[in-house]
């Protein structure tokens, strides 16, 4: 599911498909970052931490960072405490099971690289549907099968030039691997 919050984070991220954490970011990105799941989540304050188990500000309470899935809805939220993050990760595109195949456009979907769990083989796919039954122009000449196979010619040739147009849209999602105190 597509939430508002992982946008916002790509956009300050630049679309990057690495971790963010501390290492990698500037300090405007941090910030943004920062305030953004500030807001989200209700933290006091973050702390970013480089390992993903410590001890908190007071030397004594140790702490484990889990990973956490971001939506817009079912978060919890955590008021008045410290949130020690660890990292924010993006996921690879992800597609609906039941988006993936259905037309974008023109009656044809060029499906995304999907792979086989037990083979690890990865597949691909074009799919092209159209109608048999067209309408009828009584002066003209009778549609032949290799008239019909010409169209499907015509319909994959589309798909082929053009093929970004013909994939269905997918989400990236965001998992923050934090701990709460």
């Amino acid at each position: 599911m597509k939430s508002n919050l992982t946008e916002k984070l790509l956009s300050i991220c630049g679309n990057s498909m690495e971790d963010f954490s501390i290492k990698n970011s500037t300090d405007e990105q941090r910030i943004q970052v920062e305030a953004e799941l500030i807001k989200h989540f209700e933290f006091d304050k973050i702390i970013w931490t480089t390992l993903p188990s410590g001890l908190a500000e007071d030397g004594k309470t140790p702490f484990v960072a889990t990973s956490l899935r971001i939506s817009d809805s079912d978060n919890p939220t955590y008021k008045h405490k410290v949130g020690y993050v660890y990292t924010v990760t993006f996921t690879p595109k992800m597609y609906e099971p039941g988006e993936m195949y259905k037309p974008v456009k023109d009656g044809c979907v060029f499906g995304p690289i999907v792979y086989n769990p037990e083979t690890f083989e990865p597949k691909q796919s074009i799919t092209i549907s159209w109608s048999p039954e067209f309408p009828q122009d009584i002066d003209a000449p009778v549609r032949t099968y290799e008239d019909d196979k010409q169209m499907i010619r015509d319909m994959l040739e589309k798909v082929l030039d053009n093929p970004e147009e013909y994939r269905p849209k997918g989400h990236i999602g965001c998992l923050v691997r934090f701990a709460a105190i």
